[in-house]
């Protein structure tokens, strides 16, 4: 099993994430709105931990510039990157991923 630490946000958020992973690999329409309910943290709080899971390389945001939805926060996608797809358990079954356990950083 592989193993990344992480601080305890960025962990409850990646748990969130991985939750909200419920069809195939890869695919993902979670988004802050889903982080919110599930975490109870604020979208100030939820921006500071993605934007430090994004220079981990743990996360990547579609901000759907193109669609004119980028001011929008609620409009934006979440992806687990592969690094972090062995956290959602039907994807460790179905595809074959290493699982992975998140180590709260102390």
């Amino acid at each position: 099993m592989k193993t990344i630490k992480v601080t305890k946000l960025e962990k409850q958020v990646l748990e969130s994430l991985a939750n909200n992973m419920y069809a195939e690999l890869g695919f993902s329409d979670a988004g802050y709105p889903e982080l919110r309910e599930d975490t109870g943290l604020t979208n100030k709080i939820l921006r500071g931990v993605t934007s430090s899971l994004v220079q981990k390389g743990l996360i990547d945001i579609w901000d759907r510039e193109g669609e004119d939805c980028h001011k929008n926060v609620d409009m934006h996608i979440i992806y687990l990157t592969e690094e972090t797809q062995g956290l959602v358990y039907h994807w460790v079954q179905e595809e074959d991923i290493e699982p992975l356990q998140l180590i709260i950083n102390k």
